[in-house]
């Protein structure tokens, strides 16, 4: 806890002396305008009505970050939370339901899963060395975004590259005890002819984790072809493919973790993730008042358990949780039809129809054996198969628009709506054999439902621009989380029967203050307060792998509230040889109503701080130091499978990581080399107090990377 204390008093202190230096400086500095697409069309970010953090690909590419997670761990106001089966990212303080309240989206199309309950929206996917910009707006975006946006919106912006080029690069690290790995990646493009382009990147990866028996190897292709169909009018053809095999040794018990955190697990896992992608996008622009965009899309995501993935034991009974053959797949197609105009200076409305049809099946293998070689009659012997086969199905249409008008050069106002209607269709298919002494039973079980659900968003944001670089704005806005399709069905402990649940969306209304400005033309700062109000919040409570009979119930009961705080500081010194960054959330997150009314929301950390330095030594010689800091957080604890208190939560510890690396151009090569966790601190990344289950984060690990452009 000392510790604890000193890690942040520091961090808090470099926050103010960084401020303090900040007001003694001052340099000229030519910065270029970001542009964003938060408005759905790219904009630049000064005309923009909240603070959007831009995150340059270039930027994540120069810190030797080899994965999606790696990098935005790093990024401020951003957490990441395991509840079970990987890591979702957090904003604001969603917790466990943070793979449902936190839209994540590529070239704004949503790559999260449909299945609430096993759904980990599939980052590992996403090709770093691909990204031009990645987009984060924090506690927003319902109107133009939809279902699922409480926490906020993250939009990857992958490359588009037209003009002939070919790089290659070749990257390794390892860690302290070895578990090395290394990438390969080739990308280039075509210019066929003015009219016709072809763009790829190919990357293949094998690395070992800091926990023994951990191995990732697979690849990522990423294509695109660009057509100019006249001087108003192109489009564009992606077509994206991944596939991985994972190999990991299942959880620690903490006196392991303690002892020897990259020791083996309990159990060999084995995974094998396929997940293609095709998209097709017609952009046409009649004039500087009229564009539209129409865009069409198809993604598959396969995972397929060739091992089990973990086991639960209890007085010589073993559980797995999935054994082979279990897996899940998802689906999603979808059309979105956009449109912008540009009606007076500044000024613009947007409306459009998105459609998509999501499918998620579920393959669920459990069996135990149970062998008590007593003398009879106390001998007892059991074999158990459960089968269960799941299709839920949810097909959304949505109609949405967004007026942005600046009525002068001091006030703008922004407002908008969105209707979403939505039809469910979801079937379970049970299937248990059992033998027991001797006794074999069968029991078949299928449960079909269907539903419809209607839903209503809307948000308004007057701003004000109250100097050259300096805005302040306030917005409300009220959206929605629609029910998935396993959250509509209930199983009955008594019966053994399926039944419907009767469930509303959970409702959210946001106000939220903000600042942002650049001072001195090399101090930039932006500020959001917000608090949050949901209402109809779904709860769970149950046991889908009770030996007595799995039973679970979902239900609306309780409410919950967030309040939270967001600074970003930057400064830029000597011609930008010379950059600081820092950043501080403050994060209140509690259930506010229903039987747990007080307590925490499990796996959210209410402080994160982040600073860092970037010093140019020259033009070719470059090195940065990242500071990460995250408070403690509840883990799940246990909860009364009768009445859904919970109780029981145990902390997870506080960590702090440290980053350095250095970055040396000469013509067309560029090396990159660095330690990451510097201090090799000790956290977890996944933490069941109850059954003594943990998973360690990375230990000091090293990396280098070396890039060839022609």
């Amino acid at each position: 806890m000392q510790e604890s204390k000193i890690i942040k008093l520091s961090l808090l202190t470099a926050l103010f002396l960084a401020n303090l230096e900040a007001k003694e400086l001052s340099e000229d500095v030519n910065l270029q305008k970001v542009i964003v697409s938060a408005s759905g069309f790219e904009q630049e970010a000064d005309s923009n009505l909240r603070n959007v953090i831009s995150i340059e690909g270039k930027d994540l590419q120069n810190k030797g970050y080899t994965s999606l997670e790696q990098a935005l761990e790093r990024v401020a106001g951003i957490n990441f939370v395991n509840f079970g089966l990987g890591r979702n990212i957090d904003l604001r303080g969603q917790g466990n339901k943070s793979n449902i309240a936190v839209k994540v989206m590529i070239d704004g199309r949503s790559i999260n899963v449909l299945d609430n309950s096993h759904g980990v929206t599939p980052l590992q996917s996403v090709n770093l060395d691909n990204i031009e910009r990645i987009e984060i707006v924090p506690g927003g975006g319902s109107v133009l975004y939809g279902n699922g946006t409480r926490g906020g919106a993250i939009n990857i912006i992958t490359k588009k590259q037209k003009e002939d080029a070919l790089a290659f690069s070749v990257s390794g690290g390892g860690f302290d005890g070895g578990h090395l790995g290394g990438n390969f990646g080739l990308s280039g493009a075509k210019k066929i002819d003015e009219n016709l382009a072809f763009s790829f990147d190919l990357q293949g990866f094998n690395k070992d984790g800091f926990q023994e028996g951990y191995n990732q190897k697979g690849y990522n292709i990423n294509t695109k072809s660009y057509i100019d169909l006249s001087e108003d009018s192109d489009l564009t053809f992606t077509y994206n493919y991944f596939r991985t095999l994972n190999t990991s040794s299942g959880y620690l018990t903490k006196e392991q973790a303690q002892n020897n955190p990259s020791q083996k697990g309990n159990s060999e896992n084995i995974t094998q993730i396929n997940r293609p992608e095709i998209a097709l996008n017609y952009h046409h622009y009649f004039n500087d008042f009229y564009e539209f965009s129409l865009e069409t899309f198809w993604q598959n995501q396969k995972i397929h358990y060739l091992k089990d993935v973990s086991t639960m034991t209890s007085r010589g009974m073993s559980v797995p949780v999935y054994q082979s053959g279990s897996g899940f797949e998802d689906i999603l197609m979808g059309v979105n039809f956009k449109n912008k105009l540009n009606y007076a200076n500044n000024s613009y409305f947007i409306f459009g129809y998105e459609f998509a049809n999501h499918d998620a099946k579920r393959r669920s293998i459990i069996h135990y054996d149970v062998n008590v070689p007593m003398p009879p009659p106390n001998g007892f012997s059991m074999s158990h198969t459960m089968t269960t086969l799941m299709d839920m199905d949810k097909q959304s249409h949505s109609f949405f628009m967004l007026d942005s008008h600046e009525f002068n050069d001091f006030f703008t106002l922004s407002g908008g709506t969105r209707y979403e209607y939505s039809l469910y269709d979801t079937s379970r298919n049970y299937n248990s054999n059992m033998i027991m002494m001797g006794r074999p039973t069968n029991t078949k079980e299928f449960f079909n439902t269907d539903d419809t659900s209607h839903n209503l968003a809307f948000e308004i944001t007057p701003n004000f621009t109250y100097s050259n670089t300096g805005k302040i704005y306030a917005k409300y806005e009220r959206g929605f989380i629609s029910p998935s399709p396993s959250q509509l069905v209930n199983k009955d402990q008594a019966s053994q029967k399926y039944q419907s649940a009767n469930l509303d969306p959970e409702v959210f209304d946001t106000f939220e203050l903000g600042i942002d400005d650049f001072w001195w033309d090399f101090y930039g700062f932006n500020l959001s307060v917000f608090y949050t109000l949901s209402k109809d919040e779904i709860s769970y409570l149950g046991n889908p792998h009770s030996t007595q009979g799995a039973f679970w119930k979902y239900y609306n009961i309780d409410e919950t509230r967030r309040f939270g705080v967001e600074l970003n500081l930057s400064q830029f010194f000597l011609n930008d040889a010379l950059i600081l960054k820092e950043s501080l959330s403050y994060l209140d997150a509690k259930i506010s109503k229903g039987i747990n009314d007080g307590l925490k929301i499990p796996y959210v950390s209410k402080i994160k701080a982040t600073a860092g330095v970037e010093y140019a030594f020259t033009n070719n010689f470059s090195s940065f130091v990242d500071l990460t800091y995250f408070s403690r957080a509840k883990d799940g604890g246990s909860i009364d499978e009768k009445t859904g208190k919970m109780s029981k939560n145990a902390w997870i510890k506080d960590y702090f990581l440290t980053d350095v690396g250095v970055n040396y151009h000469y013509k067309k090569l560029q090396v990159l080399a660095g330690i990451r966790n510097l201090f090799d601190k000790k956290y977890y990344t996944y933490q069941d107090s109850i059954n003594d289950q943990y998973l360690v984060g990375n230990g000091r690990n090293y990396y280098v990377e070396f890039k060839y452009a022609f």
